[in-house]
């Protein structure tokens, strides 16, 4: 199996475009699956500088309903006609980011809600016998404080967001278990072990971001909050693929502490699973 980062924060070289975004390709073997679409159509053409066709995807996923993960939909849609796409219910919901100069709205195109290739999911939705999508996790384990900045609307009111519209997927391929994160809102420690309840074992390779860095606040959790999600992933044995939301500050704490069981994956970047 073979990983493709299409879109992330920093590139290999200054041949692929990086955006605040986050877009994974992963070929299985027997399925061509695109995880979330960046911010903006920049994904495709990185895409295309990898040899990738994204019309021959055959199911593609969002992860929840914030702009840097599905800006990149619409021109999804214009490449690729028969993919499913499988999204939250809420993921079209309203979403909102508290920033220095006020709140503002970091939802999806709403225009794209009701387009034909999307599947409504649900809390735990199996879409295939090897793949699966849940969006109930429950732990409060180490979770970031700068998800507070990320806000919902529930009447009239900006109310911190509970990120019921991230939804994360399990996929089991070639004897091994991946689990694909967007950002961990929740917690990536919380996410883990609820992937773990799922699937009856542990991930062999978990890959996502982490939310260990606000882009809004423009700071990293504290060192201790990022240490000691560190050793709690460290203890699982799963390797993971991480950037985005991470942050590189963020990421070297958690390499001190965890070694090579954790690598940074940039735009163009293409790894061996």
């Amino acid at each position: 199996m073979r990983l493709y980062t299409l879109m992330e924060e920093t590139a290999v070289s200054p041949q692929f475009a990086s955006e605040h975004g986050l877009s994974f390709y992963v070929d299985t073997g027997t399925d061509k699956l695109l995880f979330d679409f960046g911010q903006t159509e920049a994904f495709c053409g990185n895409a295309q500088k990898l040899g990738i066709d994204l019309s021959q995807v055959d199911r593609a996923f969002l992860s929840h309903g914030h702009y840097d993960h599905g800006g990149g939909l619409k021109a999804f849609l214009h490449q690729n006609n028969h993919a499913p796409i499988y999204v939250h219910p809420r993921a079209f919901e309203p979403h909102f980011s508290r920033k220095p100069e006020g709140i503002r709205e970091i939802g999806l195109d709403i225009s794209l809600q009701q387009h034909p290739q999307l599947v409504k999911t649900a809390d735990v939705y199996e879409v295939s016998p090897n793949l699966l999508l849940f969006a109930d996790v429950t732990g409060k384990a180490c979770r970031s404080a700068g998800a507070s900045n990320l806000l919902e609307r529930v009447n009239g009111q900006y109310v911190p967001d509970t990120f019921a519209h991230e939804q994360s997927l399990l996929i089991d391929a070639q004897g091994k278990l991946l689990l694909f994160a967007g950002c961990a809102h929740r917690g990536m420690v919380n996410l883990v072990q609820c992937a773990a309840q799922h699937a009856g074992r542990m991930p062999d390779i978990v890959v996502g971001g982490m939310h260990l860095y606000s882009p809004s606040q423009k700071r990293s959790e504290p060192d201790e909050l990022i240490q000691a999600v560190g050793m709690r992933l460290r203890a699982t044995g799963a390797r993971y693929l991480t950037g985005h939301c991470t942050g590189q500050h963020a990421y070297e704490v958690l390499r001190a502490i965890m070694g090579e069981q954790i690598a940074y994956v940039s735009a163009g970047s293409v790894t061996e699973l």
